[in-house]
């Protein structure tokens, strides 16, 4: 069982300040590829919805993500493995 080789592609990444000082609201579009095998390949592509906080080490950490896909089904198998 080797593992599925994977691909993430974010683009139109768009940055807003948050609620607080210390937070961003950041958005994109994203497509995951993944390769199983000679013949198994799945994609999925939606929009995704981040908000960000500055913890007191000066890092940024995500504090939410929320994930909306494009497809109304997902036929992919073991799709548990990404999100």
């Amino acid at each position: 069982d080797p593992p599925s080789l994977t691909r993430h592609f974010l683009s139109n990444i768009e940055v807003e300040a948050g609620d607080a000082p210390s937070e961003f609201r950041v958005f994109c579009n994203f497509i995951v590829y993944r390769s199983r095998g000679d013949h198994q390949q799945d994609f999925y592509v939606g929009q995704r919805e981040d908000r960000l906080r500055r913890g007191d080490d000066g890092q940024l950490k995500i504090a939410r993500r929320k994930i909306v896909l494009d497809q109304n089904v997902l036929l992919a198998k073991n799709i548990s493995t990404f999100f």
